[in-house]
């Protein structure tokens, strides 16, 4: 993809609508409000939230410690026993076992409460996200659109250049602080 932009901008015969259309497919892969990056973005996003999420079994755990007494007390003679006296009579879980785990439940609500108030963070996060990215985007066509492609490709061509040529500088100087480091203690 860069190596083509180059050899067209190296050719002064090539024609703006040849540059344009490399010019749109370099903004879908590298530009920061292009569909790549977007879909790489959206793709983290939903990594988080699905890492935010409890696992089945802690959901269970959660859901079976916030019960009040009255719901898992006596077996109701409809709907059956409590998953907790289920818990009871097949784990064999003691009063006193039950007890602690009941000392825990304001906790677990809490905690319940806290997840609820992050996955919305996270998908007010979403929205800022997308938002960002589509009024980035307007702004960046606005102002390309003031260009030809030619002169387009050229800045492109420019940034490459220049963060290639101080990545390499960056370099240059780590590697002499590294050198001097190791020459000074054998000059003194």
């Amino acid at each position: 993809m860069k190596l083509k932009m180059g050899k067209l901008l190296c050719n002064s015969e090539s024609p703006e609508t040849e540059i344009a259309a490399v010019l749109t497919q370099f903004k879908q892969l590298y530009e920061h409000y292009g569909e790549q990056r977007q879909q790489e973005v959206h793709f983290h996003l939903a990594q988080l939230e699905r890492l935010m999420l409890p696992t089945k079994n802690t959901k269970m755990v959660l859901w079976t410690i916030a019960q009040d007494e009255m719901y898992s007390a006596t077996p109701d003679p409809v709907a059956g026993p409590s998953l907790l006296s289920i818990l009871t009579d097949e784990v064999g879980f003691t009063d006193s076992q039950i007890a602690k785990l009941s000392e825990h439940r304001d906790k677990m609500n809490r905690l319940t409460d806290d997840l609820h108030r992050s996955l919305a963070l996270l998908r007010k996060l979403k929205k800022s996200v997308d938002e960002n990215q589509r009024v980035f985007a307007s702004k960046m066509q606005t102002v390309q659109s003031a260009l030809t492609p030619k002169v387009h490709a050229c800045t492109v061509k420019f940034t490459f250049l220049s963060m290639f040529v101080s990545r390499h500088i960056v370099r240059a100087c780590d590697r002499l602080s590294v050198v001097q480091r190791h020459v000074r203690p054998q000059l003194c």
